[in-house]
């Protein structure tokens, strides 16, 4: 059965006690395409990155099985950043 996926893909910036990120792929359409192309094939991810968007990125999704036809990327833009820190109390 073929799923197609509408969402974010994204940067991502995570802090927490343990440890800190910068810009690592995110988005929940990214994790939802790399989960079902576990169970589905194929998946087809339609979204839209800037630029600044990694090439290594998308590979290794492509390698996953997931169909990349469908990000657009727009070349003088950048891509959609989020950032969160969580505490001790997670």
């Amino acid at each position: 059965m073929s799923l197609l996926v509408v969402g974010s893909v994204a940067f991502d910036a995570i802090e927490t006690p343990f440890g800190k990120t910068d810009k690592i792929i995110g988005g929940a359409a990214t994790y939802i395409s790399l989960a079902s192309s576990y169970f589905s094939k194929p998946v087809n991810l339609v979204s839209v990155v800037g630029g600044d968007f990694l090439k290594t990125d998308i590979n290794m999704m492509e390698r996953h099985g997931v169909n990349m036809e469908g990000l657009q990327i727009k070349e003088n833009e950048k891509s959609f950043f989020w950032s969160g820190k969580y505490h001790d109390d997670m």
